[in-house]
């Protein structure tokens, strides 16, 4: 639950933020009733709302108590549906804010939203309530002037092909207006995306109380009924529903494809300059998508994902980007949006990712490894799928020497980083094994070789005896949290010294109390200047898994627990949390974070298990967790 907090300079704390979706685009809203964030009909359309990345000219929706009041926010049970409760003087009044989901139109991308795209419902519990409404919409992160007029009960207006209108059951009469509820009253307003207003004015005749709680009540069936498919029995299931949940609101159903996050530019440090745009989806979170999700028993999810990354042409020649739009649409160039100050003046702000065209040798194995993951779990891997994988194979063999900019996608020099090699191998690897489990042809002989020569040269020039650990680049002498991950793709056994002494130094170089840093920017010169950045929490989770795969099973356990104050009172994970404060920072909500917190959880109960069998004692109960990898 949020306690109401107050803006600084214009702006509420990243965390200050729940957020709703409808499975194709999402929206923030601050626990002033204030909708700061929204992009629509898509996670990567230009901006309607954008206050939290410019509070004077980014453009919002609030609805709020006139005067002095305080405020709280939660989420109902196991769904997406927010809450917002705010509390007078003269009485209690709720804002319910959702985005219902239409089921009829997934599958169809290019169909229109047939539903309202957000709905808003203040019902006034007890006394009476004046509220203040207003609506400020900045389309095209500001740059596309459009009149909105106010009508009865309307606020709508034109802009880049698409029409905008607001309906409410109380009179509109203008930009900011205002009414007062008694007791048992309620008001239910809704915001329409279209292709034009040809409906505009029915939308209005039918808007009623009544069919708004009807639209409440048909979303959290939804949530409740898709909830109901997670799988997961261990100790912490708040905690992973309630990150499930954030995912499913990243996944752009028409496609599969999931964003990294629905926000953009949102800073890793206060002032600084790593503003990224994160509305696109990665070929690399491909292997730890798809073991989230089919840990958790959400194989709907994961087909549709990997069904995705079908469409991406992974296969042709070996070339692919290493980000997409969510349709598949390849367009994702960079640039600045200089009228916009940004998140408490962290300027730049960033549209797009430069990130697109960089050589990132380790996207081989994430592709390599989702699809050993696929098959693992009843995926086929038919002819046509093992041709686009073969290529892939092939071009990691011909690649995997030479540098590049790596997991952390670095803007500074290329180097030859220890971590792109070993993902280089689990491409090999995985294609070994695809090959063998389904009788698929490979040149088997020529893999191999590859396979040993890349971890000949890893465990001779990656591992730093000095330091007892691997090291971020070949006969480098910085540790780089992205090494944790060596273990969990079985590029050693869990329990081998390297491993082991690589987790505990981690822990011990780039530690800040239970939070993690990636590494430290003071010996990685990654192209940013102002290099500053909090702890990366997606590494912290990592570190809680790497400890319970090598059985260390309380301080996994731990960690993982002091890990969890860091979310933020809805329970939702940004990229990074401040090392001081325990402020999030970065992209907000991440999907790399969620799937990093799931993992680690799965891990920890399934070592908890192990150790209990070690024991002689019995498990207590099934534990709900399937295959490893």
């Amino acid at each position: 639950m949020i306690q109401g907090v107050g803006r600084t300079g214009g702006y509420l704390p990243i965390g200050a933020y729940g957020l709703i979706g409808d499975c194709r685009s999402a929206a923030l809203v601050g626990v002033d009733g204030s909708i700061d964030w929204c992009c629509l009909p898509r996670f990567d359309s230009p901006s309607l709302f954008g206050r939290i990345l410019d509070a004077r000219d980014g453009g919002h929706w609030q609805l709020r108590p006139r005067g002095a009041h305080r405020a709280e926010q939660r989420y109902d049970d196991r769904t997406n549906i927010l809450r917002t409760i705010f509390s007078t003087p003269t009485g209690t009044v709720q804002v319910v804010d959702f985005m219902p989901v239409d089921q009829e139109t997934i599958g169809h991308h290019a169909r229109p939203h047939r539903r309202p795209r957000i709905v808003r419902i203040v019902d006034c519990l007890t006394g009476s309530v004046s509220m203040e409404h207003r609506i400020a919409p900045r389309p095209d992160y500001g740059r596309s002037p459009a009149e909105f007029q106010a009508e009865s009960r309307r606020f709508h207006g034109d802009v880049g092909g698409l029409h905008f209108c607001v309906v409410s059951t109380a009179e509109i009469r203008g930009a900011t207006s205002g009414f007062t509820l008694h007791a048992g009253d309620a008001v239910a307003l809704s915001l329409r995306c279209q292709h034009d207003s040809g409906d505009c004015t029915t939308s209005e005749s039918a808007w009623t109380v009544e069919r708004a709680l009807g639209l409440l009540r048909e979303t959290q069936a939804y949530w409740w009924h898709w909830i109901g498919k997670v799988r997961y029995a261990g100790a912490y299931p708040e905690a992973v529903w309630r990150s499930a949940l954030a995912l499913k609101l990243m996944i752009y159903a028409p496609t599969g494809a999931i964003v990294a996050a629905p926000t953009a530019s949102l800073p890793e440090a206060i002032g600084g300059r790593r503003n990224w745009d994160y509305r696109f989806t990665w070929l690399r979170d491909a292997s730890l998508t798809l073991f989230g999700l089919f840990q958790l028993g959400l194989h709907e999810e994961a087909d549709g994902f990997f069904g995705w990354l079908r469409t991406t042409g992974i296969g042709e020649g070996g070339r692919f980007q290493n980000l997409y739009r969510v349709d598949g649409g390849t367009r994702v160039a960079e640039e600045v949006l200089g009228h916009w100050s940004g998140y408490r003046r962290s300027a730049p702000v960033r549209i797009g990712n430069g990130a697109v065209d960089q050589l990132q040798l380790d996207v081989y194995g994430e592709l390599l490894d989702s699809a050993y993951l696929y098959a693992r779990f009843g995926g086929e891997i038919s002819q046509t799928l093992w041709k686009e994988l073969h290529a892939v194979v092939d071009m990691a063999i011909e690649c995997w020497q030479l540098p590049d900019a790596s997991i952390w996608e670095s803007r500074g020099r290329v180097l030859h980083y220890t971590y792109s090699k070993v993902m280089c191998w689990v491409a090999v690897d995985r294609g070994l094994r695809l090959a063998e489990r389904f009788g698929l042809s490979c040149d088997r002989e020529r893999w191999e070789e590859a396979r040993r020569a890349i971890h000949r040269r890893v465990t001779a020039e990656g591992y730093s005896r000095r330091l007892r650990s691997f090291t971020q680049t070949l006969g480098g002498r910085t540790v780089d949290a992205a090494l944790l991950r060596a273990g969990q793709v079985r590029f050693l056994e869990d329990r081998d010294p390297r491993i082991v002494s690589t987790v505990r130094a981690v822990a011990r170089h780039l530690g800040q109390g239970a939070l993690v840093s990636r590494y430290r920017p003071e010996e990685t010169d990654d192209g940013i200047e102002h290099g500053a950045e909090g702890g990366f929490l997606m590494c912290s989770f990592w570190l809680a898994d790497a400890l319970a795969h090598i059985g260390e099973v309380e301080q996994a356990q731990r960690r993982f627990e002091r890990l969890l104050a860091f979310g933020s009172p809805l329970g939702l994970m940004a990229e990074e949390a401040d090392g001081a404060t325990g402020e999030l920072l970065g992209n907000y909500p991440q999907a790399f974070t969620h799937l990093a917190l799931i993992g680690a959880a799965v891990n920890i109960e399934r070592a908890r298990h192990r150790l209990l069998g070690a024991r002689g004692l019995p498990a207590a109960g099934h534990s709900g967790l399937a295959p490893t990898r």
